[in-house]
C-alpha cells in the first residue's frame, strides 16, 4: 500500500512540473505576444489557441500535488472546531464525494479523449491542433487528481496524516 501511495504522489508531483513549465511557457509567450503586437504590429496566430492549452495545463495539472501539499480550499474553521476523529470522518466524507465527483469527469474526459482522437478532430484556430493532443494533458490532470482524492482517503483510513505540507489542524491522525 504504501509503495502505491508513494507512486501516486510521485505522479502527481510529475503532474506539477508539467503545470511549472506550462505556467513558465505561458508567460514567456505571453510576454512575446505583447511585445510583438505592441512594436511591431504583428500577432501570432497560434497565441490565443495555446494560450488556453497552456492555462488548463497549469490548473489540472498541478491539482493533485497541491491537495497532497493541503493546498486545497478547504473550511478549516469547521475542522478546527471537530474533535480529530469527527475531523476526519469529514474529511472522509470530503473525499468520497470528491471521488465521486471527479471520477465522473475523469471518465467523461477519458471517453472525449478517445473520441477526439478517433474522429481526428482539430482545432477551428489557425493551427489546427489535433485536439486529443492537448486534451490527453488535461484529462491526465484530472486523473491525477482523482488518484491524489483516492490516496487522501487511504491515509485517512489508516489513520495517516493526509497532507505533506501544512494542512488540515487534524493532521489525519488521532
Amino acid at each position: 500500500m504504501g509503495l502505491m501511495l508513494r507512486t501516486v504522489d510521485a505522479l502527481c508531483t510529475a503532474g506539477a512540473w508539467v503545470a511549472a513549465v506550462s505556467a513558465g511557457l505561458l508567460a514567456l509567450m505571453l510576454i512575446l505576444e505583447v511585445v510583438a503586437t505592441s512594436f511591431l504590429d504583428w500577432s501570432q496566430p497560434w497565441a490565443v489557441e495555446y494560450a488556453i492549452y497552456l492555462q488548463c495545463f497549469v490548473l489540472f495539472c498541478g491539482s493533485g500535488w497541491t491537495l497532497r501539499q493541503g493546498g486545497h480550499i478547504r473550511v478549516a474553521v469547521l475542522l478546527q472546531g471537530l474533535p480529530p476523529a469527527a475531523a476526519r470522518l469529514l474529511d472522509m466524507a470530503g473525499c468520497v464525494f470528491a471521488i465521486g465527483m471527479i471520477g465522473f469527469a475523469s471518465t467523461t474526459l477519458w471517453q472525449q479523449l478517445l473520441r477526439s482522437h478517433d474522429f481526428g478532430s482539430t482545432s477551428y484556430y489557425p493551427m489546427a491542433t489535433p485536439v486529443w493532443m492537448p486534451q490527453a494533458l488535461l484529462t491526465l490532470g484530472v486523473t491525477l487528481l482523482l488518484l491524489a482524492f483516492c490516496a487522501r482517503l487511504v491515509r485517512l483510513l489508516r489513520h495517516e496524516a493526509p497532507d505533506a505540507g501544512p494542512g488540515l489542524p487534524h493532521g489525519g491522525v488521532e
